[in-house]
This record gives structure tokens, sequence and C-alpha cells, in this order.
């Protein structure tokens, strides 16, 4: 880059943070216009007003609008900021669903009438994620409105779904979407770059070949009682479950990774189902894990270790050993599932980024939290991501929910210049 090129380029990277700071206030009202669109998740199906208006601003900043249901009736929206040159393609991921309404009764407001008080805007979906989108969508606007056009490309990906794991940012990269770097915007208070960690669930279970009166339970378990038999709730409750808090205490002390914090690699045991008659020893029983694991692990060596420890905990109880357990991964249950994303923090585009942060006045952290996002879906799929957003983490579904003002404008400012150094400007 020439000398005269550099300056032209801080030229325009301080007209627009200056901007942002003396119109913060349209970027307010974005945020506000979308928290208003009430798009619980679940029960989902009600995002179409919602990404109308999401269309409707990203046709108004010049860009190409694809539009298609990510599931029957529910809509993902793409707007393409087309560049001037070759310069690589720029995504950025925000999903337009907010978590269920639990414990609506419990808020100061109504969560969807967004309330702004002490520097911080309060509402279901500031955190998580609407305050990302509106920063998307306000930094679009000023590159715009000061007549900068950008050598690469920029792609808004306005998604459904990922609060119930639904498909909405797999549908946008199978329909070819994605670029070169994509950012996600969920919760990092504008100043962490995250790294996600997988998710991915199982339904363990035992289940025996003959059910037996409770009056055959002398005999399967006092000594001399002749009786082969089996209790499923109590082989798993007292086999298997205690068999996976031991290997998750083992991750805890054995599996890092430098972005991640410690203990982020979990077994959650979250439902387990078995018996129905209270004169009937249960002849089944199915236990549902939640397992999350590290952005630098393979899903298939975390199933393999997993099945592993399990059989080798039935193994040491002579019936399980005649009925081992059985493990179902990604149940029709529960479904859910996120890929993990890893972080290149010696990449360009994560220098940049860091960069962009810096400039604001703000410390750029790397990692901080093990995120569960859908910033995987583009890593596995051979698409560079980070997670950058204006939230708050401890601020997702929870009561009176709430995003910082100023985060949420460093956030603004931390973009529009990524978009200029990363995408460049145009000849």
């Amino acid at each position: 880059m020439t000398n005269n090129n550099k300056k032209v380029l801080e030229q325009k990277e301080n007209e627009l943070s200056k901007a942002i700071d003396s119109r913060k206030e349209e970027l307010f009202d974005l945020l506000a216009s979308l928290i208003q669109f009430r798009t619980p998740n679940p029960p989902g199906a009600n995002e179409i007003e919602a990404q109308d208006w999401v269309e409707k601003q990203l046709r108004e900043l010049d860009c190409e609008i694809d539009r298609w249901d990510a599931l029957p009736g529910r809509p993902n929206v793409v707007g393409k900021l087309k560049g001037k040159g070759d310069g690589p393609t720029v995504s950025l991921n925000s999903h337009i669903d907010v978590c269920e309404d639990k414990l609506l009764e419990a808020w100061s407001n109504d969560p969807y009438d967004p309330v702004i008080k002490n520097g911080r805007m309060y509402g279901r979906g500031s955190s998580d994620m609407k305050s990302a989108m509106a920063s998307f969508l306000f930094s679009l606007k000023l590159l715009k409105e000061h007549g900068i056009q950008l050598n690469g490309n920029v792609e808004v990906h306005s998604v459904i779904g990922e609060e119930a794991g639904e498909p909405g940012t797999r549908s946008a990269i199978e329909r070819g979407y994605g670029g070169d770097f994509s950012i996600v915007g969920e919760s990092s208070k504008a100043e962490n770059i995250v790294a996600s960690i997988g998710v991915m669930t199982a339904k363990i279970t035992i289940e025996s070949p003959e059910t037996l009166h409770l009056v055959a339970r002398k005999s399967t378990i006092n000594a001399g009682g002749g009786k082969s038999g089996g209790n499923c709730v109590e082989k798993m409750s007292q086999r298997i479950i205690p068999a996976l808090t031991d290997l998750e205490r083992q991750w805890a002390v054995f599996k890092t990774h430098e972005l991640v914090p410690p203990g982020a690699c979990n077994i959650n045991v979250f439902r387990m189902e078995g018996g129905s008659n209270s004169f009937i020893l249960p002849n089944r029983c199915d236990a549902y894990i939640t397992v999350t694991y590290l952005p630098n692990e393979k899903k298939a060596n975390v199933i393999r270790e997993i099945e592993e420890h399990i059989q080798r905990s039935a193994s040491v109880d002579a019936w399980l050993r005649e009925n081992p357990p059985k493990v179902e991964w990604g149940p029709a249950e529960f479904p859910v599932e996120f890929a993990p994303c890893d972080v290149d923090v010696d990449s360009e585009p994560v220098h940049i980024l860091r960069e962009s942060i810096e400039t604001t006045g703000r410390k750029a952290i790397l990692g901080g939290r093990g995120a569960i996002t859908d910033a995987g879906w583009y890593y596995t799929s051979g698409i560079s991501s980070v997670v950058y957003g204006p939230g708050n983490i401890d601020q997702a579904h929870s009561v009176d929910e709430w995003v910082s003002l100023k985060d949420l404008t460093t956030h603004c400012k931390a973009t529009t210049r990524f978009l200029l150094h990363y995408c460049g400007l145009a000849d």
C-alpha cells in the first residue's frame, strides 16, 4: 500500500469513527426496532416480519438480496454488497431468533419494548444477538452515505434457528455463502475474539430382554437368588452416569486449549426416563446427554472416547456385560449439534480485527470463554471464522437482558474499520 493510499484509508477510517459517535442514536434506533420483533425460539416460526424488516434495510443499502426458507415458512435473508474489485469476501452473521419466553413476569418492563437506562438498552435479544445485526447494518449504511466503495464483498447473513440448533447458518453455507472470512456477532463485549466449542447430544439406552415383577427382585439382588435380572434405572444411575461424571472430571484436568477457559469439556445428563409401573423392575432406561468438546478435537474421536468409556464401565457389571448399553448420537428427540471453531491467531483477518478493536481504545482479547455459536459451521466448511460481537454472554437469556451502548458503538467502529482494511478501498 502506498503512503497516499494509506492516508486516504486513515482519513476514511477517522471520518466513519466520528460519524458513529455523532449519529449513534441512529444505531440505537436500529437495535430498538429489532428488539420489538417477537422472535422467541422455541417455538420459532415467527421470523417473517423481522426478516422482512432486515431485507428492507439491506435493499436500501444496495445489497443484492437472496431470501429462501431454511425451514418451511422460516426464511433466511442474505444481503450481498458487491465490491468493485477482486478483494476478499467477508460474511457478517447474526441470528434473528431470541431465546424462548420464560419468566417474563420477572422483567421490569415488557421484554420486547426496549428501554434505555444508565448507558444500557434493555430488551430481549439486546445482547443475544440483535445488537450485532444493528451494528452490521449501521456500518454498511455509513459506508454508503460516505460514498465508500470496497474492493471486496460483504455478505450480511440474517439467519433463523440458532437458539434451537436449527440449520439457518448451515443452510446459508450450503447455498454457497460465507466468503473468505466470517464474523459471527455473538456476545463478546466488543473486545474478545472468541473460539467456539463443539456441542452434540446422545441417547444412552439400557434395555432388559425380559420384564420382571417386583417379587422377582429378591432373586436378582440376594446371594443365592439364582436369577439374572436388572433394574435398568439402577444400572443407568449407579453404573453409567457415575462413569460419565468421572470421565468429565478427567477431561477437566487433561483437555486444554489456549483460547478456551478450563472446564469447557462437559458431559451433562439432562434427561433420564425409565420405569412405568410400581410393581415392575424397569426394563428400559434412556439417558440423554449433551457433550461439549474443544476446537482442537475431532468429533469422531470424542464419540469413540465416550463409547469406549461406557463399555468399560458396563464390563464390570455381570448383567451389563450381557446387556450392554447402546448409544445413539443426535437422537431424534434432541438433535442439537454445533460444530467447533478454532481461531488462526496469526492470520491476516484476525490481525486486522485485533488492530481494529485496539483503535477504539479497547484491548483485543483472544479467547476468554468457550462459546457455543454458529461460527463452527463456517469453520468446518473451510471458511476462517471468529466470534466478535457487542453483547455480554452473562446477559444472554437473562431476565432484564441488556447491552452496553458503549460496547455497541465500539463494535460498530471496529467492524467498520475491519471492512475498510480487510476488503480494501476500491480504486
